[in-house]
């Protein structure tokens, strides 16, 4: 009589045999099954008599090969992509795309076509190209309707000693004013204003304009009813260069006193003479006094700086009336310290003095914006403003919630309303031109290769500026639509196409 002894060993064998005898489909279905999760290791195992390792490796498996299918295959770096078929009318769209997509000079575009594709081409020839296309492109930019541009920026920028008028829409950033001239002169500035009311429609409810009083002028001749906001940011730049300037005197006169006291103190100032030591004694005596006055003028034009950006030409702050009384006492306090600077303080104390009402002017706007959210929910303005000043405190502090509980069980659902429609008003209030700064930015990248300008080249950059796609902006709304379409709301066809040119597709 056989007796059968089930060892570890026989055990061992078995499981073996039983995953050796499973078939490739079996295999691929098992680790199919473990990638997805529902069926436990342990019970697939005992299901198919075979070890849980043995399910771990057919996961392994099953892992490597879905990896393998959607790796995309190398391609080797001398192998055709793809075939493009070059014609003329494709070479014409590459010189415009050179010259203003990649802002290339006309021998750049020479130098590319002799290089990578063996064809030459003059100076000549790409000119003729730009300028064969400029009557559709002033047609275009002449039949554009401006009736939608609500806030305008304006300003102007330097070639070779010309000047550049510049106008864009300070929503949109469609440039609508983009001209060479002789002069920056009130007459310039007119003439091209009013033609682009009585043309195409351009009727903004109020303009932001620095300091530069040929411009202002000018809108005042063609736009008498137009206001024109003062620029913050020219009114913050100079002051804020003011108190470095004067922190840097300061600190040279600290470093003088001290060098002083040293050459007193020191191990040679002992032994010198009597009216050497008094002398430098009378110097320190009047460093130690320039240092006084330097450290505490710097304090105080510190603190008056802090109260103008923080306080007088915020965007949450006080009311109208008491920003105008603020700014009257900050021009007072810099025009009784202007004797110690005068070169340096004049010229700041006068262009606040000057631009008091400008550069205020964005405060009724949102002070008008407020009463009628105080009207069209109901309450009292004074909640309305009670949310308005909660947006100027910082979220991370506990007077911030104990705020806003507070008009929460006060407001109940219309809190959340207006608080809304109060972060749309700050959102939108313009209080500078910095927009049309950024624009001279990066014009200034297309006029560094051209020593001279033309209006014929302006009316063509103009055009590419506001069809263009923009692929990337801090304002995700812009992303991937042009200045046109942020304007009008409407579609277009890439500028490419709209000056008659097919874009080339890769077959599919």
């Amino acid at each position: 009589m056989s007796i059968s002894i089930d060892t570890l060993s026989a055990q061992t064998l078995k499981v073996s045999c039983a995953a050796y005898s499973l078939s490739s489909s079996t295999r691929q279905k098992i680790g199919i099954q473990a990638i997805g999760g529902a069926i436990p290791i342990s019970h697939l195992a005992s299901q198919h008599k075979v070890s849980r390792k043995f399910i771990y490796e057919q996961k392994d498996k099953a892992f490597i090969g879905i990896s393998q299918a959607f790796k995309k295959p190398s391609t080797p770096d001398n192998e055709v992509l793809f075939y493009l078929p070059v014609t003329k009318q494709w070479l014409a769209q590459l010189v415009l795309a050179l010259l203003l997509i990649c802002r290339s000079s006309y021998q750049g575009v020479v130098e590319l076509f002799r290089d990578l594709f063996d064809y030459d081409i003059s100076k000549g020839t790409v000119h003729n190209i730009v300028y064969r296309r400029l009557e559709e492109v002033k047609k275009i930019n002449h039949l554009q309707d401006l009736s939608k541009v609500r806030e305008g920026l304006h300003d102007e920028i330097y070639q070779a000693g010309d000047p550049v008028l510049v106008g864009c829409c300070a929503r949109s950033t469609y440039c609508y004013l983009l001209k060479l001239e002789e002069a920056c002169d009130a007459n310039a500035w007119g003439v091209h204003l009013l033609d682009l009311k009585e043309k195409q429609g351009l009727a903004p409810d109020f303009t932001v304009i620095d300091g530069g009083q040929a411009a202002r002028k000018g809108q005042k001749d063609a736009w008498p009813k137009t206001p024109a906001h003062g620029d913050v940011f020219h009114a913050l730049k100079p002051f804020l260069e003011l108190v470095k300037f004067i922190e840097n005197r300061a600190v040279d006169a600290i470093k003088t006193a001290e060098n002083l006291k040293h050459k007193i103190k020191g191990r040679r100032g002992k032994w010198k003479d009597e009216d050497v030591r008094l002398e430098l004694y009378q110097k320190l005596l009047l460093a130690e006094e320039a240092e006084k006055q330097a450290v505490l003028l710097a304090g105080d034009l510190t603190t008056l700086y802090i109260w103008l950006k923080n306080d007088i030409l915020s965007l949450i702050g006080p009311s109208h009336e008491v920003r105008k009384e603020l700014f009257k006492f900050l021009v007072e306090q810099l025009h009784q310290r202007e004797t110690l600077c005068p070169h340096k303080i004049g010229p700041v104390r006068t262009y606040l003095e000057n631009h008091t009402d400008n550069l205020l002017e964005f405060v009724p706007i949102m002070e008008a914006a407020f009463l009628e959210i105080a009207r069209e929910f109901e309450v009292s303005l004074s909640d309305v403003l009670a949310v308005y000043q909660l947006q100027g405190l910082p979220s991370s502090s506990q007077r911030h919630w104990e705020r806003r509980h507070t008009l929460q069980s006060k407001l109940r659902q219309k809190f959340y309303w207006i608080e809304s429609r109060m972060d749309k008003v700050l959102a939108t209030t313009v209080r500078a031109n910095s927009l049309v700064e950024n624009l001279n930015s990066r014009l200034r990248t297309y006029f560094t290769f051209r020593r001279e300008l033309g209006n014929e080249y302006l009316e063509f950059l103009q055009f590419f500026l506001n069809h263009r796609r923009f692929m990337r902006s801090l304002c995700p709304e812009r992303v991937g639509k042009s200045p046109t379409v942020l304007l009008t709301g409407q579609k277009h066809k890439h500028w490419l196409e709209m000056l008659g040119f097919e874009l080339f597709k890769r077959a599919a």
